[in-house]
C-alpha cells in the first residue's frame, strides 16, 4: 500500500503575479498582497521536500477567458467594480506564476476559469489516474479559490488538509472566518512542517 505522501497531491492554487506581485492586478486594485508573497517564498522548499517523499505536486492557475465569462460572472464583476478580464487573464503576465515559482518536470499544471480547481478542468481525472485520494491545499485566496477548491474536494470524497502557513489572502478578516469554517466542516488544518514530519515517519 502506498505511503500517505504517495497517496497525496499538493494543490498549489493561484500563486500568480496578479495575486502576489506588487505590480499585479490585485495590488493595483488596492489590496494588500504581502501575505501571498510570504507564501510564495515558503513554497519552493515545501514543494521540493514533499515531492522527494512521493507527493504529486499540481500547479493550478486562474486563466480567465472572455468567451467563458457567464452573465452571472459579469454581474458579479460589476458589483465588485472590476472588469471580467482584469485579473489573471489567460496568456497575460498577471496569469504567470509568481517570481520564484516554477513547475518541475513531471509536475502537472491545470488552468481553471472558475474559483474551484475542479470546475471545468481535468483535475479529478488527473488525481484518480495518479492514485491520489488525499490532498494538501496551498495558495490563495483562503476565502475564495482555496475555499471553493477544498469544498469541492471534500464533496468528491478526498481527504483534505489545508497547509496553514502556505495559504494566502488579501482580505485577512474574511480569510480567518473562512479557515475556521473550513476546519470545522471540510478539512484538517496543519502547518507544512508538521505535514512533512508526519510523512517522513
Amino acid at each position: 500500500m502506498a505511503s500517505e505522501a504517495g497517496r497525496t497531491a499538493i494543490l498549489i492554487i493561484d500563486m500568480q503575479n496578479d495575486f502576489c506581485s506588487r505590480e499585479g492586478a490585485m495590488a493595483g486594485l488596492g489590496f494588500d498582497t504581502s501575505r501571498n508573497r510570504v507564501v510564495a517564498g515558503r513554497l519552493p522548499a515545501f514543494v521540493e521536500a514533499a515531492g522527494d517523499l512521493g507527493a504529486l505536486v499540481v500547479w493550478v492557475r486562474q486563466a480567465g477567458r472572455e468567451e467563458l465569462v457567464s452573465p452571472a460572472r459579469r454581474e458579479r464583476a460589476r458589483a465588485m467594480n472590476r472588469g471580467t478580464m482584469e485579473v489573471a487573464a489567460a496568456g497575460s503576465w498577471g496569469a504567470d506564476l509568481a517570481e520564484g515559482l516554477s513547475p518541475q518536470p513531471g509536475e502537472p499544471v491545470v488552468d481553471k476559469t472558475r474559483y474551484s480547481a475542479f470546475v471545468g478542468t481535468p483535475l479529478h481525472n488527473l488525481l484518480r489516474a495518479q492514485g491520489r485520494d488525499r490532498l494538501v491545499v496551498c495558495g490563495t485566496a483562503a476565502n475564495v479559490c482555496v475555499d471553493s477548491t477544498i469544498r469541492d474536494a471534500y464533496m468528491a470524497d478526498y481527504t483534505v488538509t489545508m497547509a496553514s502557513d502556505l495559504v494566502g489572502w488579501t482580505r485577512p478578516g474574511l480569510a480567518a472566518s473562512s479557515i475556521k469554517n473550513l476546519q470545522f466542516y471540510f478539512c484538517d488544518v496543519e502547518d507544512s512542517a508538521s505535514i512533512l514530519s508526519r510523512w517522513a515517519r
